[in-house]
């Protein structure tokens, strides 16, 4: 491809709506990319930024008419290419794959959602009275300080009633801070907005050395992981499970 073709874009999206687009599937993530590495910990701590309006980087994606004949959903399950072969174009993440699929799976919850981790269920959860986020698994530890309404679950939040915080009153527990708490992660969630960098007009080839180069700094890649992305050729007949990808 003629490098008079290659653009960059960019443009904000509401969390809320870009964690719904990776749930049904907008997104995928090329083989050449190592797998899904963040402990619980970590997304705890995106969303404590998000809570906070910190910044947490743009998603650099690739958007191409070239089909991956193998690539992986959010989570690191493997998906033939031709699944999407109704689509004309593909939208791959390059950088963020981390973040993305932290959001999704912590906002959505449930079992299974990531390769090899299935027993963990990333649903979070927000103490509206110490305003903490916290996983399926602590939630009886959280029940032992305060009642279940002031316990959230990430996603129902959006859909509080109005009055929700005037059912709150009445629960032992309550403060004026609750409420401050409930309305800024409310808040949050209709105005944050996570930065999209769009590529197009580059080839397989491109975004691969792209992807090596801007890995080197942060959480870095391992040596194979550059051997891999370096090597990625889009094949039709090998499965990626033949590849030595690192954990």
């Amino acid at each position: 491809m003629s490098y008079r073709n290659r653009k960059i874009s960019c443009r904000g999206v509401n969390i809320v709506e870009f964690i719904h687009q990776l749930k049904a599937g907008e997104y995928l993530i090329p083989t050449f990319q190592r797998l899904f590495v963040w402990d619980p910990e970590n997304i705890v701590a995106l969303w404590e930024s998000i809570y906070e309006c910190y910044p947490i980087g743009n998603i650099l994606c690739w958007k191409t008419p070239i089909v991956l004949n193998v690539h992986r959903t959010l989570g690191g399950f493997f998906v033939p290419g031709d699944s999407n072969s109704k689509r004309k174009w593909q939208t791959y993440i390059l950088d963020g794959q981390q973040r993305a699929t932290s959001l999704m799976i912590s906002f959505y919850g449930g079992k299974g959602l990531i390769r090899e981790h299935y027993s963990f269920d990333y649903a979070l959860y927000f103490d509206s009275i110490n305003r903490a986020f916290f996983f399926e698994k602590d939630y009886y530890r959280h029940r032992w300080n305060a009642e279940p309404g002031f316990l959230i679950r990430l996603k129902d939040v959006i859909d509080l009633p109005d009055d929700y915080c005037r059912f709150l009153e009445g629960l032992p527990g309550f403060s004026p801070s609750v409420v401050e708490n409930l309305e800024q992660l409310k808040y949050v969630l209709a105005n944050y907005h996570i930065p999209l960098v769009n590529l197009s007009g580059f080839d397989i080839a491109a975004v691969c050395a792209i992807y090596e180069r801007i890995n080197q700094t942060g959480h870095r890649l391992k040596n194979m992981d550059i051997l891999i992305a370096r090597g990625f050729k889009n094949y039709a007949t090998v499965v990626e499970e033949d590849f030595p990808v690192s954990e």
